[in-house]
């Protein structure tokens, strides 16, 4: 049974004309006739009956009708509930962003909302995959790669500086690598291919063909960790690299510039629960300036 077809019935019987009826559905009198005649057809019964003064019920209709305002009644309160739940600060809020966004700027932002806002309930996934999102694992995502492909929604978070670090140990033991020698003779501490694909073709503008790949890690902090006891070069967010006294950069006057994205899943851009959320993480990377 289409259970649409009761919404029909029930216009046609308060309206006792296809015509008023029709006004009343925002539809043509012809589709709430093919209406009415499927659903006498489903059910078996006569529901109206045709006469000069319009559409009256059958015994059949009148019988039904009150079940019919209970299905209608229902239906709204269902409609009223979900309506209702997206616009309350309660509930779930699913969110993927890397290890280092996550520590940098997700959960900065999430333990001040969670004070203004303590019934929301937070998952976050650490992790590098872009089919989080258009799966429905997760609400939003925070991601260094711009989807190009898929109906996400897509909003610019900031511009991240990044750079090449290493231990003042490292550096005095090996020396600073030298321009357009593809740091021959140097120790790289990488992302995973996977991650940054073209990080794998240059950092910072020098190709790395005459690196040795000391490491390979899926953490900025991981790769920090390893620069901070001597295991070679790495490519960090100077967010998180610079106030390392520990710490230099190996050519100070090269950067490169990596765009963040949130990526949102369309079903649910006017959830207030995670519009609250999108936008508390939007005010953490701002504040980066």
């Amino acid at each position: 049974m289409n259970w649409d077809n009761a919404r029909y019935f029930l216009a046609l019987a308060r309206a006792g004309s296809l015509r008023a009826a029709a006004a009343q559905l925002e539809v043509d009198q012809a589709t709430v006739g093919r209406r009415l005649q499927a659903f006498e057809s489903e059910l078996g019964s006569r529901l109206f009956l045709r006469t000069p003064q319009g559409y009256q019920l059958s015994e059949s209709g009148r019988m039904l009708l009150a079940d019919a305002e209970r299905m209608e009644s229902s239906a709204d309160a269902f409609c009223r509930k979900a309506a209702e739940s997206d616009r309350q600060l309660a509930g779930p809020v699913r969110i993927a962003a890397t290890e280092t966004v996550a520590q940098a700027f997700v959960l900065p932002a999430l333990a001040q909302l969670s004070q203004r806002q303590p019934e929301l309930e937070f998952t976050l996934l650490t992790g590098l995959s872009l089919s989080d999102v258009a799966a429905g694992e997760v609400d939003f995502a925070i991601r260094s790669r711009r989807p190009d492909k898929g109906e996400l929604l897509v909003r610019k978070l900031a511009t991240i500086e990044m750079s090449l670090y290493a231990s003042r140990g490292y550096l005095a033991r090996r020396g600073r690598p030298q321009a357009g020698e593809s740091f021959a003779g140097h120790d790289l501490l990488m992302l995973r291919r996977e991650a940054v694909p073209r990080h794998w073709q240059n950092l910072c503008g020098e190709s790395i063909d005459q690196a040795r790949i000391a490491l390979q890690a899926n953490s900025q902090f991981s790769l920090r960790q390893a620069a901070l006891n001597g295991m070679g070069i790495a490519m960090l967010s100077c967010f998180i690299a610079d106030g390392d006294a520990e710490l230099e950069r190996v050519w100070p006057e090269r950067v490169d510039h990596v765009d963040m994205w949130m990526v949102l899943h369309p079903d649910v851009q006017k959830v207030t629960r995670v519009r609250a959320a999108v936008e508390a993480i939007a005010a953490a990377f701002q504040a980066l300036g």
